[in-house]
């Protein structure tokens, strides 16, 4: 039977979301020929952490920068505290799922897996924006040097 449709059938059992809707987030598939994996909620809560690890890794990096990553320096700089409070809040609610993820991992379980999934959906919906908000705004930052920088190096 294809992922998908294992999915679909667990999906029912414990009132998932669509797969469409996880895969759109999560990307569950890197390619599309896998045909049959043995623990589809286990594999699809692994990618949803997945995605969850990386964004802990690129915003814990605005509330305590290295100190050899001159990029990393750049980037606290563009926050003010209020946002970098806003920042260690998302990451409390992240690292709580990535934690929740670990112990699943350690103890196998098709339910606890299906509410996970759930959990973790629900919870990456609600701070979606706000990881947006703050991905913006040091974008933004960015781009304030790139002009800045333009500006004192033109040799026109």
């Amino acid at each position: 039977m294809e992922i998908k449709n294992q999915y679909e059938v667990l999906a029912k059992k414990y009132k998932l979301p669509s797969w469409k809707e996880l895969d759109d987030e999560f990307e569950l598939l890197y390619f599309t020929s896998l045909v049959e994996i043995s623990h589809v909620l286990r594999f699809i809560r692994r990618r949803i952490n997945d995605r969850v690890s990386m964004f802990i890794h690129n915003l814990q990096g605005f509330l305590q920068p290295n100190p050899s990553s001159p990029i990393s320096l750049e980037e606290a700089n563009f926050l003010d505290e209020e946002e970098k409070k806003k920042v260690a809040v998302i990451l409390r609610e992240l690292m709580n799922l990535e934690r929740r993820n670990s112990l699943l991992d350690l103890n196998f379980d098709e339910k606890k897996d299906a509410e996970f999934i759930n959990d973790a959906v629900k919870k990456w919906f609600e701070l979606k924006k706000d990881i947006a908000d703050v991905i913006n705004k040091v974008k933004k930052g960015w781009e304030s040097k790139v002009k800045e920088y333009s500006k004192e190096e033109y040799f026109g």
